[in-house]
Formats: C-alpha cells, sequence, structure tokens
C-alpha cells in the first residue's frame, strides 16, 4: 500500500513512517521548512525510501500534489503543544488542515483516511472507565479543534466517498517525545515534584502500541467507519507512575511531594503574563494538567476492530525511552 503521511517529522508521524516502512508499505509525506534538526530527519528517511513533498496542511494545492498516487492518508499534523498563540491558530491548523488533508485527498481518488485524534476529547477528569460512547468534554483549545475536526473528517469523507478511520490515542510518551525530556532529566536528580497527592488517574500509552494501531487503521478492512480509542495496558495513579519513573532513572524517588494550589495560581498568572508580554512562559496552566488529570480508558473496541492489543506496559516504555534520550544526550 502506498500512505500518505501528514506530520511526518512530529513525535508520533516519525514512529508511524518507520513503522510502515518496516511493514514494507511504501511512504510518501509532507514537510515544512524545519530546523536542521527535522531536515536531518526528513534526510535520513528519504535515504531510506520516504518520498517527502515540500508543503503545509494550510495549503492545499501542495496537499494535493504531494498525495498524488496514495491509496491511504493518514493524517498526524496538529497544532498541539503551542504557547501564546491565539484559539484561531489550533482551528486553522487542526481544523482547516484536516477539512484541506480530505479535500485533497478525494481530489487525488484517495481510498481510506485515517485521523489521529485524541482521547482527550472526553475530559481529562471523567469518573469510570472511558469508551467511545462517552459523551464529548473537551477542556482546551487543543481538544476542542480536534472534536471540531472529527466532524469535518467525518461528513466530508462520506461526502467524498472516501473511507474513513479515527484513532483517539490516551497520553502517548516514548523516544522522541521531546515533552517528556524535562521530566526524565529532572527526575534522574532526584528533582522532579509531585504536587498534590497524585491519586489521578493517567492513562498512558506507548507510541510504538499508537503507530501500530494508526497502521492497522490504514490495512484492515473493517477499520472504515470506526472511530477508536487507543490506550495502554492499564491507566495508574500519577504517584505510581512517578515511582516506576524513580525506579527506571535509579533513584529512590523522582522527587519531593509539595502543595498543588500555589502552583496553579502561579501558573496562572505566569501565563497570562507571558500572553501580555508576548514570550512563552515557563509554566502554564495545560502544564499543570499533568497533576490534576483523572481518566481510564477502555480500548476494547479497537482491539476487537483491529485485532490490535497494547503491547508495551509503563516500565518498559519508560526504559526505552530514558535509552533513546541518554543515546541523544538529552539525560
Amino acid at each position: 500500500m502506498r500512505i500518505f503521511v501528514t506530520g511526518a517529522t512530529g513525535f508520533v508521524g516519525r514512529h508511524f513512517v518507520e513503522h510502515a516502512l518496516a511493514a514494507s508499505h511504501q511512504v510518501s509525506a509532507l514537510h515544512r521548512p524545519e530546523s536542521p534538526k527535522k531536515q536531518a530527519l526528513v534526510e535520513d528517511l528519504q535515504a531510506r525510501g520516504v518520498d517527502f513533498h515540500a508543503g503545509d496542511v494550510e495549503d492545499q494545492a501542495s496537499l494535493e500534489s504531494a498525495m498524488r498516487g496514495a491509496d491511504c492518508v493518514c493524517h498526524f499534523a496538529s497544532a498541539f503543544r503551542e504557547t501564546g498563540v491565539s484559539d484561531d491558530y489550533f482551528l486553522a491548523v487542526n481544523v482547516t488542515g484536516a477539512r484541506n488533508a480530505v479535500e485533497a485527498a478525494a481530489a487525488q481518488s484517495v481510498r481510506r483516511f485515517v485521523f489521529c485524534s485524541t482521547a482527550g476529547i472526553y475530559g481529562s477528569r471523567v469518573q469510570g472507565v472511558v469508551n467511545e460512547t462517552a459523551p464529548l468534554n473537551p477542556a482546551n483549545i487543543y481538544e476542542q479543534s480536534k472534536v471540531e475536526a472529527e466532524n469535518v473528517v467525518r461528513k466530508e469523507t462520506v461526502a467524498h466517498g472516501i473511507e474513513y478511520a479515527i484513532i483517539r490515542p490516551a497520553v502517548v510518551y516514548g523516544p522522541h517525545d521531546e515533552r517528556l525530556v524535562k521530566m526524565f532529566a529532572a527526575a534522574s536528580r532526584g528533582r522532579f515534584p509531585l504536587f498534590g497527592q497524585g491519586k489521578g488517574r493517567r492513562h498512558m500509552v506507548y507510541v510504538g502500541d499508537v503507530v501500530d494501531a494508526a497502521l492497522r487503521a490504514c490495512v484492515v478492512p473493517a477499520a472504515a467507519g470506526e472511530e477508536m480509542i487507543v490506550a495502554g495496558p492499564r491507566a495508574a495513579p500519577l504517584s505510581e507512575i512517578l515511582e516506576v519513573l524513580a525506579r527506571v532513572v535509579g533513584r529512590a524517588k523522582a522527587g519531593p511531594r509539595l502543595p498543588l494550589a500555589p502552583m496553579m495560581a502561579l501558573a496562572a498568572v505566569t501565563e497570562d503574563t507571558g500572553k501580555f508580554l508576548g514570550i512563552k512562559p515557563p509554566i502554564y496552566r495545560r502544564r499543570m494538567d499533568f497533576y490534576r488529570n483523572d481518566a481510564a480508558f477502555d480500548c476494547s473496541r479497537a482491539m476487537r476492530v483491529l485485532g490490535w492489543k497494547p503491547q508495551v506496559d509503563l516500565e518498559d516504555g519508560f526504559r526505552r525511552t530514558l535509552e533513546s534520550y541518554r543515546l541523544e544526550g538529552l539525560v
């Protein structure tokens, strides 16, 4: 199969490209002018057979040209961690970008469109175990934009006669995840704090398991029209997750336990001040959600439809992530 990938130099996208290549699929991809680090990744993947095209998800014409000959589109490109930008930025990249990708896919007669959404659309603090029938409760503009993008994908693919599949990963982690470098580095020194009691459940999923589900969504006939949560083997309270992290990095504990409320207030003030001054704040509200979230997910639909099962538990995944960080000199 020839698979076209957006977001191919991002965290999840690069893993997907490598996984698809290992499964002997032909891969083409879109990339924007990037930093030297990303350009080196593009060149490495090109040497392994990936057909890269310069373009942007906000430019439908560049998408149409790049998708020529594709059987399936896997859409990972997304605005996610950006701070100090307007809501319109998230809507332009995530919603309009998804619309452009579907329209381009229709113009090139693509058979299937796989969209990577997020399980965060169900809310960050949810009782019980969440499955696909749960009500949506997006907590921030990123999650709201993913809900809107899902609606676009669902409506436009059906209108154009394209099969669609949507995967909704829980908290994704693994090698090359730049978000967790500071956490691993601080825990290695015994300085990653636990704010609050850490009772809230976090359902993490190793990136290799996510891209395996995404690739199956590209090729499994039964995935057409399905929307599936993708999560790890089990959810765990944050306090336990930090205990696992400490064990992996060789410390008695990841760091001290401190009260949460003062840090929440500081994050709010810092974020608002950063927006006023036009600078990126060192801490912000969404960053502190790490300590407040509480959700667990049921991924039995993905297991049934895709014949998929998460393979990597948290300790093994953290060890693989740490090894990657050390090889890159980040920890």
